[in-house]
């Protein structure tokens, strides 16, 4: 009996214009909808990487071996039937072994949303709530004011674009950023950002506040649980120069490897 695949493929880069609108697809030369956008576009059309498209040039060892080790088990779940091709089977495992990876993408999608929702006054979905209730409990405790949220932010000089949780105030002239993260917890394990994250909320806030506001700003992610209801961690990301720097060196590095300079397009 034929299974049914469904064919993933790799997320597309994310595409700005020069003014900060997403240009993440084009339309298909046929007319009939549309397809993500190329390096060849980009070129073509002026665009900017996001942050996370640079970010994504840079190796991570421990996402590498857990992917590894998903393949390794769903191919142990799913043998290959009778008849089957290697590429149908190949692809069938495939789908099986990161379908977690689609299923956590959507509730994590969720949960954004929801927090979003909440910052504009409107109401939290209620399998929501359990989740975004202590964000906002934290929040209104340590005293911070949301200044902006979901923010598009350029940053010409070094040729990036991206899209901000919240940039927000505290006291009387403190300034800073936060940036969400939904993450499978474990109980008595202590939450820690991934290789990255750092240098995101940095080059976010260089775009937004100045380069030379980093040394004062407050930059963390929020990490919010969704194996362990109520949870959330924050992460205080120290040394932003530093960070800024090393993410100005990984766009060096992905322009040289792309033949792209987004900034002189």
């Amino acid at each position: 009996m034929a299974i049914l695949t469904k064919g993933r493929q790799t997320p597309a880069s994310h595409w700005y214009t020069r003014d900060g609108q997403p240009a993440h697809a084009q339309p298909k030369a046929s007319g009939a909808g549309e397809r993500p956008t190329t390096i060849t576009d980009a070129r073509r059309l002026g665009l900017v990487p996001s942050v996370t498209t640079i970010l994504s040039i840079i190796g991570k060892p421990q996402l590498e071996k857990w992917k590894v080790t998903q393949g390794i088990l769903a191919a142990g779940k799913n043998p290959r039937q009778d008849a089957e091709s290697e590429a149908y089977w190949v692809q069938r495992v495939y789908d099986s072994a990161f379908q977690q990876v689609e299923d956590a993408a959507e509730k994590g999608s969720a949960i954004h949303a929801a927090l979003d929702a909440a910052m504009a006054g409107e109401p939290v979905p209620d399998d929501c709530r359990v989740h975004v209730q202590p964000v906002l409990d934290w929040m209104s405790a340590t005293g911070i004011e949301v200044a902006e949220r979901e923010t598009l932010v350029v940053n010409l000089a070094d040729g990036y674009a991206g899209r901000a949780d919240v940039f927000f105030r505290f006291g009387k002239r403190g300034i800073g950023i936060l940036d969400y993260k939904t993450r499978k917890t474990k109980v008595g394990e202590r939450v820690t950002p991934y290789d990255g994250q750092g240098m995101q909320l940095a080059a976010y806030a260089a775009a937004f506040y100045g380069v030379e506001a980093l040394p004062r700003v407050l930059a963390a992610n929020v990490y919010i649980s969704t194996t362990e209801p109520g949870r959330m961690e924050v992460c205080k990301h120290e040394d932003l120069p530093g960070l800024y720097e090393a993410f100005r060196n990984a766009c060096a590095l992905w322009r040289h490897l792309k033949n792209y300079d987004p900034r002189v397009a």
